[in-house]
């Protein structure tokens, strides 16, 4: 056994999923936690089936198609992007590469609110059939087999998505190469090393199937740096803001529970944001790299 990111053979046993009964193990020498064995190819594809975007799999995803408030969110993330990008090159961008692009909802607002291309890379023919029905360029297949071009995209976004790859530095390479000089990647995933996620331990909801790889926001920022990128901003608990997240619970739930769920959203976003050097409170983390 060793470390698909440095390739180290020291490395030690960290935890068992208390739900789904895999181990997880931690290399001693880069700190990325990893789930071993590693399923294979095939079992990875059979993840992101019909089912899964459904809500009909036992490891499931929320249909962003139906979830209220969600283009606030993506309009405030690629609004922040886009100050960044142009506080780093005193221009504005251009064109935007969603890897995990899914149903394309977010690609579909920068396009029509801020005048980017949109182009994604999605491994699911379900949901990449739906975004390319919305005009947009999709990639079909997994960002770790496809190509994506040199010096091609302004921003690139990978939300949730670094922890589903069995090669994730190799992919950071790949995508820094895609990145035009000046170009900015937004890395979203838990932060592994938090208080919150230490807390539960094995049954932290995290820990997932489809998830092999996971990290702290220092193995994180490591990995970023050493593809390439000259600068890391971090942001936590999200780079988009508390308002957002608001109106999101607000909008999809109704009565009594929608005030306990507001307030816990509002509760979760200020602990998210209690930060001593390397050590957080809560596990939620994002990440922006910078090419110089």
């Amino acid at each position: 056994m060793s470390c698909s990111i440095c390739s180290c053979s020291e490395v030690e046993f960290f935890l068992k999923s208390d739900v789904y009964g895999f181990d997880v193990y931690r290399c001693k020498n880069c700190g990325v936690l990893f789930r071993y064995p590693l399923p294979s190819n095939e079992e990875v594809v059979s993840f992101y089936d019909e089912g899964y975007y459904l809500g009909s799999s036992k490891y499931s995803y929320i249909d962003e198609r139906k979830v209220k408030g969600s283009e606030l969110v993506w309009e405030m993330r690629i609004k922040k992007l886009i100050q960044i990008f142009e506080m780093e090159n005193h221009r504005k961008p251009k064109n935007i590469l969603d890897v995990g692009c899914s149903f394309g909802g977010l690609l579909e607002v920068a396009r029509n609110k801020f005048g980017l291309i949109p182009v994604g890379v999605e491994v699911s023919e379900y949901s990449s059939s739906y975004a390319i029905e919305r005009g947009i360029e999709v990639i079909k297949g997994s960002i770790e087999s496809v190509e994506v071009g040199n010096d091609r995209f302004d921003i690139i976004t990978m939300i949730e998505v670094i922890e589903h790859l069995k090669h994730p530095y190799e992919v950071l390479k790949k995508i820094f190469d895609a990145n035009t000089k000046g170009g900015i990647l937004l890395v979203q995933t838990a932060n592994i090393d938090g208080i919150q996620s230490k807390f539960w331990g094995g049954k932290y909801h995290y820990y997932l199937p489809g998830h092999l790889h996971y990290f702290s926001n220092k193995t994180l920022r490591n990995l970023i740096f050493e593809a390439g990128y000259s600068k890391v901003y971090e942001f936590y608990p999200v780079e988009f803001g508390l308002l957002p997240k608001v109106v999101k619970v607000f909008l999809n739930n109704r009565g009594m529970s929608r005030m306990l769920k507001v307030l816990k959203t509002i509760t979760y976003h200020l602990l998210g944001k209690v930060r001593i050097g390397d050590i957080t409170l809560m596990s939620s983390m994002v990440m922006v790299g910078v090419k110089s």
